[in-house]
């Protein structure tokens, strides 16, 4: 087997490791980009600690309660 011959092979065998962990990196960002962004990302916990902008007791309950 010739020097160009091995060079061509262990290129080769390079190209197909690379193009596999491309492959499953692609199904990576897929499946993440999903979890995040998918139907169920509003049903996601968020953290406990954060205020809310959105306090139900200070919300009024009838039109009356609203300033003007």
């Amino acid at each position: 087997m010739s020097s160009s011959e091995k060079t061509i092979e262990s290129l080769t065998k390079t190209i197909e490791a690379m193009s596999n962990e491309l492959t499953l990196l692609r199904e990576q960002v897929a499946y993440l980009t999903k979890k995040l962004y998918g139907k169920s990302s509003e049903k996601r916990d968020y953290n406990q600690n954060q205020l809310s902008l959105f306090d139900d007791m200070e919300l009024p309950e009838e039109e009356s309660d609203c300033p003007r």
